[in-house]
């Protein structure tokens, strides 16, 4: 068979797949004309900062109101970085505050996300039908996930975090390092879980370049230069830099690593970084929606990483360290002193998890096939 036959046979697969996803995402999602859960402090962040950052009229506030929470009336969320909110606020200005309204950035990306994990699974395997075929079903692996599931259909920051980490590391393995930091600067500034992407994203800069310059530029240089950008409205609003790095960058890390998203006593929210691996106390997000793990996948990945290094592929190395500096940097904040950690904190990682798992398998294959 032809190879573009092969290829427009998946791509029309990835096409019923998105359709069918987009399809089940807005039936389940759209009926729910409420806050569904933390979502009372993001959109609420995002209409507040049309007033207050941007200085334009929002549109009225509707008969879904406030949320009965403290200071909601002025609160921007300084705990995390503004890019989700930016984004939410671009369309409740333009549509109007409505959840659907605020939801659609994060089904969008939800989509997306599935296209990304297709050509990350074809590009590392091959072009043939393997490639296609660990493309499709890292797609497929990624539908599935009950995290990313629950997390895509609503207005937290994870799906921004998770979508544009993922998309860095696509760019990144297949040696676009401008366009791999772009997107990690994005997932830098859509939660501070993607700032310890800094260090796998230096480790490929370095196996694919000696240039210390270049590795400077590119794995800090324009990171930063955009988070700067995108946080000058911000600045402005705080009036200077030093303001500006107390109230958000300083106040953020503090945070972080104390106690007090949720009472220590509610046990059955909680959840450590070693619980998600067998799923114990999935998130309870409301409209009977949790934010359940997926535990074979998780302990799939942890038996599966050895191989990359066993390979010597530093193109799978740094996919799986992907994902682990990420979960071990949600460890390194419960040692620091936050023991109110969440389980929907595995989106921001899970779709490097799924993508890996299903590489690593079918590089195995692969690698037995040769030995025969």
């Amino acid at each position: 068979m032809q190879l573009k036959w092969i290829n427009f046979f998946f791509y029309l697969s990835l096409i019923v797949l998105i359709s069918v996803y987009t399809y089940e995402t807005v039936i389940t999602f759209s009926p729910i004309n409420a806050y569904i859960g933390d979502e009372v402090w993001y959109p609420t962040a995002a209409y507040n900062m049309l007033k207050l950052v941007f200085h334009v009229t929002p549109p009225p506030m509707t008969n879904i109101g406030y949320p009965n929470e403290q200071n909601i009336q002025t609160y921007i969320n300084p705990e995390h970085p503004p890019l989700a909110k930016y984004i939410m606020a671009v369309f409740i200005y333009f549509v109007g505050y409505y959840p659907i309204v605020w939801r659609i950035p994060s089904w969008i990306l939800g989509d997306l996300m599935l296209i990304v994990g297709y050509f990350l699974g074809k590009k590392l395997v091959s072009n043939g039908i393997l490639g296609n075929l660990a493309g499709i079903l890292t797609a497929l692996l990624i539908a599935l996930d009950p995290n990313v599931w629950s997390l895509h259909g609503i207005a937290l920051l994870d799906i921004y975090v998770s979508f544009f980490s993922f998309l860095s590391l696509y760019f990144l393995l297949n040696d676009k390092p401008l366009w791999a930091s772009i997107a990690l600067a994005l997932a830098m500034l859509s939660k501070e879980s993607a700032y310890v992407l800094i260090f796998p994203f230096l480790y490929y800069l370095g196996e694919i370049s000696n240039n210390v310059k270049k590795r400077a530029i590119y794995g800090i240089g324009i990171p930063a230069l955009i988070y700067i950008l995108f946080s000058t409205p911000l600045i402005a609003y705080y009036g200077g830099i030093k303001a500006w790095l107390d109230a958000t960058i300083i106040h953020r890390a503090l945070w972080d690593v104390t106690n007090g998203h949720i009472t220590l006593t509610a046990t059955s929210q909680i959840s450590t970084p070693w619980d998600w691996f067998l799923n114990i106390h999935p998130f309870y997000l409301g409209y009977n929606l949790y934010a359940s793990t997926n535990p074979y996948v998780l302990i799939l990945w942890i038996i599966t990483t050895p191989l990359a290094f066993i390979f010597r592929d530093s193109k799978l190395i740094t996919t799986t360290m992907w994902a682990w500096t990420m979960w071990i940097g949600f460890v390194i904040v419960y040692i620091l002193g936050n023991h109110t950690l969440f389980s929907f904190y595995v989106t921001d990682f899970m779709p490097v998890v799924d993508a890996y798992v299903v590489v690593s398998l079918f590089k195995l294959v692969q690698k037995i096939n040769i030995l025969k």
